[in-house]
């Protein structure tokens, strides 16, 4: 993560993962870790992942499906 500054902790760890996405940590489609793991990771609150985890899905780069993970990738088109 990099170094607290004059950032929120959200906004470093919004940072730091929007680099791992799009560096291919996790492909399209994969599985993020739960937000337990990546806040144990970061060391900070599951609310703080909670919130990173909102920004980065506002601009397209992961979604949610409910009752399993956050995914990379934005949500699949609706195909009805």
């Amino acid at each position: 993560m990099p170094p607290r500054g004059s950032h929120l902790p959200y906004q470093q760890v919004t940072h730091d993962l929007r680099r791992r996405l799009q560096e291919g940590e996790w492909p399209p489609g994969t599985a993020l870790p739960s937000t337990a793991e990546l806040a144990s990771h970061y060391h900070v609150a599951k609310g703080t992942i909670t919130r990173a985890l909102r920004v980065l899905a506002a601009d397209g780069l992961v979604h949610t499906v409910p009752r399993w993970a956050t995914v990379a990738g934005p949500p699949p088109e609706d195909a009805s």
